[in-house]
Parts: C-alpha cells; sequence; structure tokens
C-alpha cells in the first residue's frame, strides 16, 4: 500500500467504526515510534492517560520506560477550553520533535464549534510542515454528517479508513488508504487481523 510508510510532515485522518481496529493502529504506530527513540505526544480528549495506558498493556505495549524517559507524554485535555488548550500544546510539543496523536477528533466535533477544529487541524498542517513527523487524528465513522467528514478529510495530508464485515468464521477485516499527499500508493483493501501484539497486516507491505 505504501512501500515506504507514511510520508514526514503529514497529518493524517484514521477513521472506522468502533472495534474496527483504527485507534489501535494510531497507538500503535506511535508505540512503534517510540520504541526507535522516537517522541510522542498522546493528547486525550475524553478518556484518561491511566486508562489508555492499561488500552496499551493488553498488546504488550509498555510505555512507562517511555514516559521516565520523556520520550512517551500524555496530555489530559478533557478541560473546558480544550482547543485553547491544544493550541497552546500542540505546537510546543511538534517544536520537541513529537508525533502527535489527537484521541479523538470526534469528541472535539461533539463538543465544539467546528471553526475551532477546522483551526486545530490547520494548526496542525502548519506545524508538521515546520517540525516534521507524523501525526494522527482518529475520527470515528457514522458519529458525524458526511459534510463534516469530507471536510476534514479534504483538509489532512492522508486518510486511512478501517472496516470491519462479520463472516461465518469471524470477522472480516480490512484497511484502506483513501489518501495520502505526497506519495504513490494502490487503493486497495489490505487485510488485517487484531491479535495480542496489536494489529497484523496479512501482506508484505510497509505502512508505517
Amino acid at each position: 500500500m505504501l512501500g515506504g510508510g507514511l510520508p514526514e510532515k503529514s497529518v493524517v485522518v484514521v477513521t472506522g467504526e468502533p472495534g474496527s481496529g483504527y485507534d489501535i493502529f494510531a497507538q500503535q504506530t506511535l508505540y512503534q515510534n517510540a520504541l526507535q527513540g522516537g517522541k510522542v505526544a498522546y493528547f486525550s480528549t475524553s478518556r484518561a492517560p491511566e486508562a489508555l495506558k492499561e488500552d496499551l498493556e493488553t498488546f504488550g505495549w509498555n510505555i512507562a520506560p517511555m514516559q521516565e524517559n520523556g520520550n512517551w507524554v500524555f496530555f489530559d485535555a478533557h478541560v473546558p477550553d480544550v482547543t485553547q488548550f491544544l493550541m497552546e500544546k500542540i505546537p510546543k510539543a511538534m517544536a520537541e520533535g513529537r508525533w502527535v496523536l489527537i484521541d479523538s477528533l470526534s469528541y472535539l466535533i461533539l463538543t465544539q464549534k467546528f471553526r475551532s477544529i477546522i483551526d486545530t487541524v490547520e494548526l496542525l498542517l502548519n506545524s508538521a510542515k515546520k517540525h516534521w513527523g507524523i501525526h494522527f487524528l482518529l475520527l470515528t465513522q457514522k458519529m458525524h454528517d458526511t459534510e463534516t467528514e469530507t471536510t476534514i478529510q479534504h483538509l489532512v495530508d492522508g486518510v486511512i479508513e478501517f472496516s470491519g464485515q462479520e463472516t461465518a468464521g469471524g470477522i472480516d477485516r480490512r484497511m484502506k488508504m483513501k489518501k495520502m499527499r505526497r506519495a504513490v500508493y494502490e487503493p486497495r483493501l489490505i487485510p488485517f487481523n487484531i491479535t495480542d501484539r496489536g494489529i497484523t497486516i496479512e501482506t508484505a507491505v510497509r505502512i508505517a
């Protein structure tokens, strides 16, 4: 799908229905980056960092050493003026060379004025151009109208879509690259599984 990985200086929407694995993909990508010495800023808009840390431990992703050395930082963005909080913290985090994850953009869309959401996305895009890195926004499908989803997907650099369909033997899971600026990619469905190690892709193709 993307033989050379996701391009630097990118802001990517990762989208899917609950349980499709879209959130796991973004978390796993950040974890792999941190394992290699990269820095992460995880902005949570609705859940406590401790709960998220437990989610990561489900797949054997121990981020405690990364937190201790400062490579992994949680930001609890469940605050009254969340958009102002993000506008202040995101540029600083990206200036430190951190890959940013906003979990989730959907919660912000439901609770904040849409103009402020667009401002936040544009801030991410501008900061990514200055400071490089790969940055993720989680967007839950079917929570918003088509116009809202299309607007967000138009603004960002990339969109990766996750889906799952029940079959006689379980769930047939697929991911698809819908959009990616500055990259040549094949717009095809990639089969994957969710295991106790996270997402495993059923093909010898590098994504991130």
